[in-house]
Formats: C-alpha cells, structure tokens, sequence
C-alpha cells in the first residue's frame, strides 16, 4: 500500500506559490503594460518589479500592490527596476507620501505567517480569474 504524500505547506513553499498567483495578479492588473517606461506586452511576456527589492523587503512589501507593479524584462532585469522613472510613476500614481509610506512599511518588517499566505493564495486566485476572465 502507498503511503499518501502530505501536501508541502512550508513556508517557503507558501511563499512561492503565492508569489506565483501575486505575479499574474500584477501583470493583468497593469494590461501587459510597463510601469517604468509604458512598452505594452503579452501580460505573460512581463515581469512584475518590486520597487523596494525583495531581497530586502520583507514578507509584506514583498506582496504588496503598491510596491510591486508590471515591468518589461529592459527596465527590471537590465535597468535594476528602472528606479528613477519608478519612484516618479509611484508618486504620481499614489501621491507625494509613498516613497515614505513603502520605506516606513519596510522597516515594520513585518513576517507573514503559514496562515497568511494560505489567505492570500485565496484571494489572489479568485482576483486572477476575474481578471483573465475580462482580459479574453
């Protein structure tokens, strides 16, 4: 008889799939569309660019829809996030206080639990469908 496989529920799996659904989110959220410099693609031909990078985010900023937002492969991978022209769309996107606001966010540093990421797979799939559903 085979023994059945427990499901990997690690965080580091969590987070990975999480991130999975938080990235189609962003790119058919944004239609395909750069951020930085406005090329319009394929939404799966995009990036989604964190502003604040997530190698020194945290669990929260690492999610969060105002810090991460679509990127042609140019301006996240060869221009670093492109982060002047980034910095100034988020202004003018969200207003003078959220570079502060994101760097404040950051220094919370606030770590997501198991539970969490299980709630925001939820939520991102059902905002995914929606989207895919009026994007086709």
């Amino acid at each position: 008889m085979k023994k059945s496989k427990k499901p990997n529920l690690s965080k580091a799996k969590l987070k990975k799939d999480l991130w999975e659904i938080f990235s189609q989110f962003i790119r058919l959220r944004d239609n395909g569309r750069c951020f930085t410099c406005g090329k319009k693609r394929h939404w799966k031909q995009m990036h989604a660019g964190h502003y604040i990078p997530k190698s020194i985010c945290g669990d929260v900023l690492y999610f969060s829809e105002k810090n991460v937002n679509c990127q042609c492969s140019g301006c996240n991978t060869f221009r670093h996030g492109n982060l002047v022209y980034y910095a100034l769309q988020l202004r003018e996107k969200y207003g003078e206080g959220i570079l502060e606001k994101l760097q404040e966010i950051k220094k919370e540093g606030k770590i997501l639990s198991s539970l969490d990421f299980l709630q925001m797979i939820s939520q991102y799939k059902i905002k995914v469908e929606k989207l895919k559903s009026s994007y086709f």
